[in-house]
């Protein structure tokens, strides 16, 4: 009998405690289609993490296989259905800088800087959306044509009601995502004058549904303020328009224990949050700390990502280049309990080198607490596990890997997706997450480094897209050979 008792106490407490864990998850993608990969960073905290996609964690790397298509400077790339897979591009301001700094090691200033933006202004390139057909990389492509400001990457979102939600130059799109056409589109709030370099870099979505957007001046936003939006899904109506120093670090959002939402960004000085609500977006002063000052050596921030549950934040500086100091990761506290908005820095890698990343941090905030960050520069990898205090402890490091992607990881399969440019050619590397141990190198037919993403796929596929800043792009398909799949 006791044994029993304590046999119907298992089956009654192990599904709640599975569901706790389920309800993190699902709190992370709430508001989004449900699909493995559905924004830039898989979901609201921007964790770069998903769960069962990829490849099979026992892959035989004997058996993949590489098909690819060809794109016009693609950035980001999304899943949606099993065979479905969008993409965004066509946006060339500033890409090829980042790219030939990542290609030669070394900033890319004066003349040649000026000339290499200059290019890109006065590219033909022009936003626009791709749907693919992953099983044989068919595709139709649907401009993004109405917008008249700076021509800098913006974004998609697949939303739970099944349309696709996309902003590039200014304009926020609403498109059927089967027939591929725009539903609706609004030209959304300019900043400073006659508002050429405003930018709208992104889309987050609220449990609610309702669309949250950030415009910033891409010259100067640490001086001149920008726009926090909530938009209605269904019209496009801009519901609230709050002026606020934000910049190009893209938002991410978390639970509060009130069961609201925070909003955390990273502008050009501070980390900051706000409380959202139907009313607007309420600064959080007493948790702003600044990360940073101006002349320290150091650039921009880039986006925040939320760890363990609503316990801490990570993000890490010099995204932009000409950085001439390490690159330092940074852990702030949520928490309302304790010291809630302590912030603390640590070295990125254990070589002091000064290096710069496009991108963001990755992590696992629903298991190891892994935090992954390269540099493209100094050809380094590290992983840090994040503690319950803000403490980062160096898990691995790996030299020789210049990866420039967006990386992706798959804990529970504990893989590990990165990129490495080498001999003149781009590859996909498959590491195993909780150790570095590589698994697996694919060589593409991609040339430079790219600005562009790495996402998991939803058939024993990953998706490696390179951006090919100066030439045309390719999204690459590295995939499980028909019957070799486990």
């Amino acid at each position: 009998m006791r044994l029993a008792g304590i046999f119907v106490l298992l089956c009654l407490l192990i599904p709640q405690a599975l569901a706790g864990q389920g309800l993190d998850a699902a709190a992370a993608k709430a508001g989004y289609y449900d699909t493995a990969w559905p924004s830039e960073h898989a979901d609201l905290w921007r964790s770069h993490a998903s769960q069962g996609a990829g490849l099979p964690a026992g892959f035989d790397p004997t058996t993949l296989t590489v098909t690819q298509a060809s794109l016009d400077l693609p950035v980001w790339g999304y899943t949606r259905a099993r065979d479905e897979v969008f993409v965004i591009g066509g946006s060339p301001f500033t890409l090829s800088t980042f790219t030939e700094s990542m290609r030669t090691g070394k900033p890319v200033s004066g003349a040649a800087a000026f000339f290499a933006m200059a290019g890109d202004l006065l590219s033909g390139s022009r936003p626009y959306v791709a749907k693919l057909r992953p099983s044989d990389m068919s595709k139709t492509v649907l401009p993004l044509a109405l917008g008249s400001t700076v021509n800098y990457t913006g974004g998609l979102l697949m939303h739970r009601n099944g349309f696709v939600y996309a902003v590039a130059s200014s304009v926020l799109y609403k498109i059927d995502a089967e027939a591929l056409t725009i539903v609706k589109s609004i030209t959304l709030p300019l900043v400073d004058g006659d508002g050429f370099w405003t930018t709208y870099n992104g889309l987050q979505v609220l449990p609610t549904g309702e669309l949250v957007l950030k415009g910033f001046d891409l010259r100067d936003s640490a001086r001149v303020p920008g726009w926090l939006l909530l938009v209605d899904p269904d019209s496009l109506a801009i519901k609230v328009r709050q002026s606020a120093a934000v910049s190009s670090a893209r938002l991410m959002l978390g639970p509060r224990p009130e069961g609201a939402m925070w909003l955390y960004h990273v502008n050009a000085l501070e980390s900051l949050r706000y409380v959202v609500d139907g009313g607007g977006f309420r600064i959080d002063d007493g948790w702003t700390r600044a990360y940073r000052a101006t002349g320290d050596g150091s650039s921009q921030a880039s986006s925040p990502l939320l760890f363990g549950g609503i316990g801490q934040i990570a993000f890490a500086d010099n995204t932009a280049v000409g950085a001439t100091t390490p690159i330092r990761l940074y852990v702030q506290q949520v928490e309302e309990t304790g010291d809630p908005g302590r912030l603390e820095g640590k070295s990125a890698f254990s070589k002091s080198l000064p290096g710069y990343n496009f991108f963001m941090i990755a992590g696992d905030p629903y298991s190891t607490q892994l935090l992954i960050y390269y540099d493209p520069v100094n050809a380094l990898v590290s992983a840090h596990r994040v503690g319950s205090d803000g403490s980062l402890e160096a898990v691995w490091e790996r030299s020789g890997y210049r990866a420039s992607a967006s990386p992706s990881l798959v804990p529970d399969r504990d893989l590990l997706y990165i990129d490495d440019w080498k001999d003149g050619h781009d590859h996909l590397v498959v590491l195993r997450l909780s150790t570095g141990e590589e698994l697996a190198s694919v060589a593409l037919s991609s040339r430079l480094p790219t600005i562009g993403t790495i996402f998991p796929g939803m058939d024993s596929d990953v998706f490696l897209i390179s951006s090919e800043a100066g030439s045309h792009g390719l999204i690459s398909r590295i995939h499980v050979r028909a019957g070799d799949a486990k």
